[in-house]
């Protein structure tokens, strides 16, 4: 293909790693109007790829509409197993924002669960905007962004109380519920978390040769340079996630990629533009209400084992709001009454499939 380039943003990094026929499993593994046992009726299918397929059915107990993952025993790299804990704990702790899991299941073909249905992703919501004008920047109110923030940081602090870390926090792996339940934020995607605490509670130690776990656009400067993931990394995740979809863009965003690149060469790349701008921090404010200053100085003070401030964040973000005389019955972008409504409506629901991320290998290594 030559050396075409893209900038780093636009190009869908996960077709770095499926262009090498990585062909989806067949999304007729279940038919359509089969009831699986004897409680879940199957309507269509949401989506299909490498590692399985996500169905809509019908929980005929609750007569509600459900979304059931199905990951098939053959498959070399299964996350279904990791998803089902982690869902566990978080439903078992009542966890803010996060899917509820209704239901496991399957038998010598496959594995499945079950869970809450959602609408569209964040990165959904955001593309959506200006319809097919390239031109339009791509970006939520200040209001609404607030309220992603708190709703997104809301349910990673959850997971990270039970013990996991998710490394691979990015605005694809949130969504807004479905219509009407427009101001319900969802974690989604579970299958690259790891547990980091111990059983007796203490901190794992740091591993001195660890693959790396994430997407590069959205993954921390640390982790790029080969460090052991910890919280940290994740809020800046999170943190890079509520920059994005209040400017829409990143600093790194005129990183070139090319398609004969590898894996290593792409993850030097957006590790020295992001240690360069982390050493400047005032990149990363443009566009930003000052308040962020103080979040990107805490989490620049935090060490690999140490809890990040949750509830200092929280604070920082409600200053913004107060600051500006929000308040909490405003719309939100997406809304029927909000300015984006009609926009947003182009935005399909979530399919439930993995968003595939920029991870160094596939291996069950964790």
């Amino acid at each position: 293909l030559g050396k075409q380039t893209y900038d780093a943003q636009s190009i869908s990094e996960e077709k770095f790693l499926l262009e090498a026929a990585m062909k989806p499993v067949d999304s007729t593994l279940l038919e359509i109007g089969a009831v699986v046992e004897e409680r879940w009726k199957v309507k269509q299918v949401l989506g299909a790829g490498c590692f399985g397929a996500v169905y809509e059915v019908t929980d005929l107990v609750l007569n509600v509409e459900q979304a059931m993952k199905v990951e098939l025993n053959s498959q070399d790299f299964r996350t279904l197993k990791m998803e089902v804990i982690v869902l566990k704990e978080l439903t078992n702790i009542k966890a803010r924002n996060c899917c509820h899991l209704y239901g496991v299941g399957g038998n010598e073909s496959y594995n499945f669960i079950v869970m809450t249905e959602v609408g569209p992703s964040l990165m959904s919501l955001l593309e959506s905007i200006g319809g097919n004008n390239p031109r339009k920047k791509k970006y939520f109110s200040l209001r609404s962004c607030l309220h992603l923030a708190i709703s997104c940081l809301q349910a990673l602090e959850d997971l990270h109380f039970i013990g996991y870390l998710h490394r691979d926090i990015k605005p694809h792996n949130y969504a807004i519920g479905r219509d009407p339940d427009f101001r319900s934020v969802y974690m989604l995607d579970f299958g690259m978390c790891r547990k980091y605490i111990r059983d007796d509670g203490t901190h794992k130690r740091a591993r001195s040769n660890t693959c790396f776990r994430g997407t590069l656009y959205f993954a921390s400067h640390l982790s790029l340079k080969g460090e052991e993931q910890s919280r940290r990394d994740d809020v800046w995740s999170w943190l890079f996630t509520i920059i994005y979809m209040m400017t829409g863009t990143l600093p790194w965003n005129h990183v070139k990629l090319t398609r004969n690149m590898s894996f290593l060469e792409r993850r030097n790349a957006f590790s020295e533009s992001k240690q360069k701008i982390m050493e400047n921090p005032d990149f990363l404010m443009t566009g930003l209400p000052s308040e962020f200053r103080a979040i990107i100085v805490h989490l620049n003070l935090l060490g690999y084992t140490d809890c990040p401030n949750y509830a200092y964040i929280y604070q920082m973000l409600m200053t913004v709001f107060r600051r500006n005389d929000y308040n909490f019955d405003m719309p939100l972008d997406w809304e029927p009454q909000g300015d984006l409504h009609q926009m947003t409506l182009a935005a399909p629901a979530h399919n439930m499939m993995p968003h595939v991320a920029n991870s160094e290998s596939r291996d069950k290594e964790t």
